[in-house]
C-alpha cells in the first residue's frame, strides 16, 4: 500500500509487549494501572489494553474523556486541573462515567464555582518538584483548606492525592530517576498516613513513564499512570527507561537531497511531524531523532554517527561526523526517524499505519 510521506509506522507486537510488561509490573506491586491515553489518542489501541484486563484510564482533557467514553471506557481520570469552562462537559460526562477531576490549588478549587449535577471523584494535585502545577506536599495548610472545602460538597468524593513526577524526563541516568522516585514516595506516604484516619479509602495516584518503567518499588502507592511506555521514544531510551528495541513507533521519511561536502542530508520531516523536542547527545549536540535503516515495513538499529541535526516546519537535516557515510544515503531513499517524544509526534501526525497497511486514526485526526 502506498502512503503519503512522511507517515508513522507502528509495530503492534512491540506495543503489546510494552503493555503486557507494565500490566505485569503493576500486578506484582499490587497497584492499579490507570494508563495515560494522551500518548496514543486512539480507540483502537485503547482496546489492546482491555485484552490485558485494563478497564480504567487517564486522559489530558475532557474532550479526550468524551472520545474514550464513546467506546465504553467508564472510569476516567482527567489529569489536568479543572476550570470554570469545563463545568458543562463535567456534568455531561459524569452522567454515565465514573469521572475523576483534579484541583491544583485552593484558588483553582474555589474558582470552580459552578453547579455540579452528578457525583465526581476529586483529587488534589501535588507538585513534588516538577514545578508545573499542584500544591507542595509541605504546604499542609493549603492542603487542609482544600480537603475541608471538598468535604463540604456532597457531590465531591475526595479520592486523595495525584502527582506527576515530570522531572524524571530530564534525568541523565536510571540512578537519578530512582533517587527522585524514592524521595517522592517518602513525601506521598507521609501525607497519606496523615489523612488516612479521616479518609480510610484515600488513594495516591502517581504517574510518569521513567520511574514506572525503571523502579520496582511502589510502596504506599495505589495506582500508577504512565502513558508513554506504550510506544517509548529516544528520550526514554536515553534516560534508561527502555532500550531502542522497545520503541514501537517510527516516522518514515524520504531523503530529498544529499550534501556530502557538509556531511548532511535533507529529509521531508520537520516540526509539523515530529514536534521540536530534542535530546542532548554526549557531546551536548542537539538531536531531534535517531536515524535507522528502513526495509519491508520494519526498521533496524540506529545508524552510528547519524542524527537529526535540525528541523524547521517541513524540513529535517540529517548530519553525520563522517562525510563519506552521508554518501550512502540517496535521494528517494526512505529512512526511519525514531522520535524524541512519541506523544507529540502522534499528536502532530494524527494517524499510524501497521505493517499490513492498516490505518489507525487518532482522536486528533477524527476531529
Amino acid at each position: 500500500m502506498a502512503h503519503s510521506l512522511p507517515y508513522l509506522l507502528l509495530n503492534k507486537e512491540k506495543c503489546h509487549e510494552n503493555i503486557q510488561r507494565m500490566v505485569e509490573k503493576a500486578k506484582r506491586n499490587n497497584v492499579k494501572l490507570r494508563p495515560h491515553f494522551k500518548t496514543h489518542q486512539s480507540i483502537e489501541i485503547a482496546r489492546w489494553y482491555k485484552e490485558y484486563g485494563i478497564n480504567l484510564c487517564t486522559v489530558s482533557s475532557f474532550q479526550m474523556a468524551e472520545y474514550f467514553a464513546s467506546d465504553g471506557w467508564d472510569d476516567i481520570t482527567v489529569a489536568f486541573p479543572v476550570s470554570i469552562y469545563d463545568y458543562e462537559i463535567v456534568n455531561n460526562l459524569s452522567k454515565t462515567v465514573k469521572l475523576n477531576i483534579i484541583f491544583s490549588s485552593y484558588k483553582n478549587l474555589i474558582a470552580f464555582k459552578r453547579e455540579i449535577n452528578h457525583k465526581v471523584g476529586v483529587y488534589i494535585e501535588l507538585d513534588c518538584g516538577y514545578n508545573r502545577s499542584g500544591v507542595s506536599p509541605d504546604n499542609t495548610r493549603e492542603i487542609a483548606l482544600m480537603v475541608n472545602q471538598i468535604s463540604q460538597n456532597d457531590l465531591y468524593q475526595f479520592k486523595g492525592f495525584l502527582t506527576h513526577l515530570g522531572q524524571t524526563y530530564s534525568a541523565k541516568s536510571t540512578k537519578e530517576v530512582e533517587g527522585l522516585h524514592r524521595k517522592t514516595l517518602t513525601l506521598l506516604t507521609q501525607l497519606k498516613l496523615f489523612w488516612k484516619e479521616s479518609f480510610p479509602e484515600i488513594e495516591i495516584s502517581y504517574g510518569d513513564t521513567p520511574s514506572c518503567s525503571i523502579s520496582d518499588d511502589f510502596w504506599g502507592l495505589d495506582e500508577i499512570r504512565p502513558g508513554n511506555f506504550v510506544f517509548y521514544d529516544i528520550m526514554q531510551s536515553s534516560i534508561g527507561s527502555c532500550s531502542n528495541d522497545n520503541i514501537a513507533l517510527a516516522l518514515i521519511s524520504p531523503v530529498i537531497d544529499v550534501y556530502p561536502d557538509r556531511g548532511e542530508a535533507l529529509i521531508k520531516g520537520g516540526a509539523v511531524h515530529l514536534s521540536k523536542d530534542f535530546i542532548l547527545l554526549d557531546d551536548q549536540t542537539k538531536s531531534f531523532g535517531a536515524i535507522c535503516p528502513f526495509s519491508e515495513n520494519t526498521w533496524g538499529e540506529p545508524y552510528k554517527g547519524f542524527w537529526l541535526k535540525s528541523i524547521s516546519q517541513e524540513h529535517g537535516i540529517i548530519a553525520s561526523n563522517d562525510f563519506e557515510q552521508v554518501n550512502t544515503l540517496k535521494p528517494g531513499q526512505l529512512v526511519v526517524i525514531l522520535p524524541v517524544h512519541s506523544c507529540l509526534t502522534v499528536d502532530s501526525m494524527g494517524e499510524f499505519f501497521l505493517s499490513d497497511g492498516t490505518c489507525i486514526e487518532t482522536m486528533r485526526k477524527r476531529n
